[in-house]
């Protein structure tokens, strides 16, 4: 492991070799949760000791929140997004991202959820957003 393997970039996308605008995220709001474990089963014994049953596939979770944007901005970031998609009905794509826990790259399958855009004041021909947030969960 070695932080020497950071390229400059969080998330990327392989269908398209596209990176999610790195200038459009809110740093402070970026939240890498690499390789979730999940326990198929755990239990207490008569000693009160703790047993765990353990999934051998971990999962990912990244989310972030963008920066305030406008209508440009959004459609730019729509565009990567939507051909990136490998099935657009269940939002499902191939996400590359930083993972925090091995200090490397990985390439994740992952849906994207729901997505709520927050609309801060209309000018004219352009719409002004509060952040946008997007999550990516690995499949």
């Amino acid at each position: 492991m070695s932080a020497s393997s950071f390229a400059g970039w969080l998330i990327k996308f392989p269908k398209t070799n596209q990176l999610f605008p790195h200038e459009l995220i809110d740093k402070d709001n970026y939240k890498s949760t690499p390789l979730q474990r999940t326990d198929l089963k755990a239990y207490r014994d008569n000693s009160i000791l703790l047993h765990r049953v353990t999934s051998p596939n971990y999962k990912s979770k990244i989310e972030f929140q963008t920066i305030n944007i406008n209508l440009a901005q959004l459609a730019r970031i729509r565009a990567i997004l939507n051909a990136a998609m490998d099935n657009s009905k269940e939002r499902k794509l191939n996400v590359t991202y930083w993972d925090d826990e091995l200090l490397n790259y990985r390439t994740m399958t992952a849906y994207m959820t729901d997505t709520t855009y927050p609309v801060s004041v209309i000018k004219g021909s352009d719409i002004k957003y509060n952040t946008i947030k997007f999550t990516f969960i690995e499949y």
